[in-house]
């Protein structure tokens, strides 16, 4: 990692050595000791988790990329508590960080940085040949770093006090997490067998799986069969209401909304999820600077009525709404929508920015009326307040 980036980075990382607090909840929710920074940012809403690290792009090009130490800094940065990284095994059966199969979308040839032709997988090649022909892609040349291993994610991760998440079916991972680490990690799968092996090493590391199309009495059933602290994710947000949401919580267990589209992401936070996993949920103000904000009481608004608000931001930032309502609304935060309805209490929402503008529009989709509605744009920078 650049000299460069960890001096940015260094005192948003180190600001996470606070003490943990979890959502308030029937049963054990998140009752794993995952270690300082794990928390939700407010009673209510779900402990956010970084999707395959705290990812950036430059349009359609990586600045950040995937499952990479820089995500692990960058979460930092960003204020999440966990990211979640995706584990493969070489040939050689070193464990490095990719989500494909191949390496072709990710990473490019080190030698000139040119895309790479035909398909590359990992397991196919031995790392030392993995490690110095390829580099991962990224605008900026000073990131273009070979595949990083698990293990130097890991101590990236203890360093900066962000929580490890290892989405992976390599059975090792476990009990390397649980050497470097102790129980302050997640195991995520969707094979019941390969995540228990999770408690050959750990009785209390949050293990997360994923149940496929079991309907919520066997998913129960299959996390009580684990045993510890236990949670089940899907990336099935038609399957995920509420109502099954609320009968695994009541047996004790916690719920995670795997990358769900806008506006089901928003709707798992209604419905009451845990654990967010997002490329963009954010919702991490506590202890930043806010840099500008718009505020608006009591307006009335028939349907089809809009406002907008989209001040000049810095590069690295988060923009947040928070609105209470009666009626029926439309949200859009740099182009991602959200539908609000029912107006119970306030409704929060935000997202990560890299390079681009809140772009914040509030649109009425039946007569409404706004109570209060108060946006912020939070400073993420390398000057972020310790929280």
């Amino acid at each position: 990692m650049t000299r460069r980036l960890l001096t940015l980075l260094a005192a948003a990382a180190l600001a996470l050595s606070c003490s943990i607090t979890r959502n308030e909840g029937p049963g054990p929710l998140s009752g794993a000791p995952l270690g300082p920074g794990f928390r939700a940012a407010a009673p209510g809403l779900p402990v956010t988790v970084a999707h395959r690290g705290c990812w950036l792009k430059e349009g359609k090009d990586f600045y950040i990329n995937e499952n990479c130490v820089a995500g692990v800094l960058m979460a930092a940065r960003y204020g999440y508590p966990a990211i979640e990284c995706d584990v493969k095994y070489t040939r050689d059966s070193v464990m490095v960080l990719m989500h494909d199969e191949t390496i072709n979308r990710t990473m490019r040839n080190a030698s000139d940085y040119s895309p790479i032709g035909e398909p590359v997988r990992v397991r196919d090649l031995a790392f030392g040949e993995l490690r110095s022909k390829y580099v991962l892609a990224s605008t900026d040349p000073s990131l273009r770093v070979p595949i990083p291993t698990l293990e130097e994610l890991l101590a990236a991760c203890r360093e900066y006090g962000v929580v490890p998440m290892l989405h992976s079916e390599v059975v090792d991972s476990y009990r390397l997490a649980h050497d470097m680490l102790g129980d302050g990690f997640i195991a995520f799968s969707a094979s019941q067998r390969d995540v228990s092996h999770a408690r050959d090493w750990s009785e209390n590391c949050l293990v997360l799986l994923d149940p496929g199309i079991d309907d919520a009495p066997k998913t129960v059933s299959r996390l009580s069969g684990i045993g510890g602290p236990c949670g089940m994710s899907t990336m099935k947000y038609g399957m995920l209401d509420s109502a099954y949401i609320a009968a695994v919580k009541a047996a004790g267990f916690d719920v995670q909304a795997s990358i769900f589209p806008s506006p089901h992401e928003q709707r798992a936070v209604r419905d009451g999820v845990t654990i967010q996993l997002s490329d963009f949920w954010w919702f991490q103000p506590s202890g930043r600077k806010v840099l500008c904000s718009e505020r608006k009481k009591g307006i009335r608004m028939t349907e089809g009525d809009s406002f907008s608000w989209n001040p000049e931001v810095p590069d690295f930032c988060a923009v947040t709404v928070e609105v209470e309502f009666e009626g029926s609304l439309e949200v859009s935060l740099a182009g991602r929508v959200y539908v609000l309805s029912g107006g119970k209490g306030t409704v929060p929402v935000g997202t990560r920015l890299y390079k681009a503008r809140p772009d914040v529009r509030v649109k009425a989709l039946s007569d409404s009326r706004i109570k209060s509605f108060v946006a912020k744009v939070h400073d993420c920078g390398p000057t972020n307040p310790e929280r």
